[in-house]
């Protein structure tokens, strides 16, 4: 059984011109080759250090390239781009509010549980450039292409995956709180910080599912005085 869900938090960021395809692709993470009509990718536009500016859905519709991402990230995303768009003819503009799209899920969970669930992350203004691909595991769920060409932030990503070794990993978790939670805080563990809260979704009055990025994972707290403890799914 299906159900209609809430897209409202979703925004949109089009990428149109003759270069769009070629300004795309030395720029993100995904291989846009692989994006049509009928396939979307996952992907990211990072720095030079390769930290992640903005993570996306990256779809085409009517010889247009779009961007689906938080809303409150688009700005961030369309003033990152817009600094490598000036050498190609391309236009880019944000279309949240132009364009209309309606989710469906499986009962009972809404596509932002979704996500959660398969370790699929959002980026928002707080996390921009927080991040670096591995750390989330872009790579795992085939959003980074390592046989494409270069891009923004590629000679580090690379290396990070040929050569070292992550120090963070992603993890899906579970806590029951009346705080406030901020993505991007630091999670602790027995004697000090061990990660970051990434991302989040509320599921009751005071439970959450989240996703970390952690160094460690025996013990976690979002609080350590609290002792607000996080569960590893």
């Amino acid at each position: 059984m299906s159900c209609e869900t809430d897209t409202s938090y979703l925004g949109l960021l089009r990428i149109a011109g003759v270069d769009a395809k070629r300004f795309l692709q030395g720029q993100l993470t995904c291989n846009v080759d692989e994006v049509t009509t009928t396939e979307y990718r996952l992907g990211a536009h990072c720095n030079p250090a390769g930290r992640i500016i903005s993570l996306f859905r990256l779809f085409l519709y009517h010889d247009d390239y779009y961007m689906q991402m938080p809303r409150e990230t688009v700005p961030v995303a369309l003033t990152a781009l817009k600094k490598y768009a000036v050498f190609f003819k391309v236009a880019l503009s944000d279309v949240s509010d132009a364009l209309i799209f309606i989710g469906y899920c499986k009962n009972p969970l809404t596509l932002k549980q979704e996500d959660i669930h398969a370790g699929i992350v959002a980026i928002y203004p707080e996390t921009s450039a927080k991040f670096l691909p591995h750390e989330i595991n872009l790579p795992e769920l085939n959003g980074v292409s390592f046989n494409k060409g270069c891009y923004t932030g590629q000679e580090i990503i690379a290396r990070m995956h040929y050569r070292g070794k992550s120090k963070y990993h992603l993890y899906h978790a579970a806590t029951a709180t009346d705080h406030i939670l901020h993505r991007g805080q630091n999670i602790y563990g027995k004697i000090g910080a061990a990660g970051y809260l990434v991302d989040y979704c509320q599921t009751g009055y005071n439970s959450y599912e989240l996703l970390i990025t952690a160094h460690e994972t025996d013990q976690l707290y979002l609080d350590p005085e609290l002792k607000i403890t996080l569960q590893l799914r």
